[in-house]
């Protein structure tokens, strides 16, 4: 039998997240998704290092997580990795993972 993705609710992963790139591994960026509307705050200037472009919006996808800059264009789409996210790129490894509570 078949499985399906299923997509996850902007309300189960807004909250604090942390952005990190294997080729900058000492530079974490915590970023805040915004469930309503989708929308990133936190420390973009950290994130806007390790994409190469601004991000400013973020939708769940079935099988991971879309990050868009101002226009809506898409960024990079991180897969669903375990409890995280990751993508990789020329740059080296993103990793995208919910920020643990001190």
């Amino acid at each position: 039998m078949a499985s399906s993705l299923v997509l996850p609710s902007r309300e189960s992963l807004a909250g604090q997240w942390q952005l990190s790139s294997s080729s900058s591994p000492a530079r974490t960026c915590v970023l805040e998704l915004a469930a309503q509307p989708p929308m990133l705050t936190g420390d973009l200037e950290c994130a806007t290092e390790l994409l190469g472009e601004r991000p400013s919006g973020w939708e769940p996808t079935p099988d991971g997580l879309w990050l868009f800059d101002q226009q809506g264009s898409g960024l990079v789409h991180l897969n669903r990795d375990g409890a995280g996210y990751s993508v990789s790129r020329q740059q080296g490894e993103l990793t995208l993972g919910r920020k643990s509570r001190d």
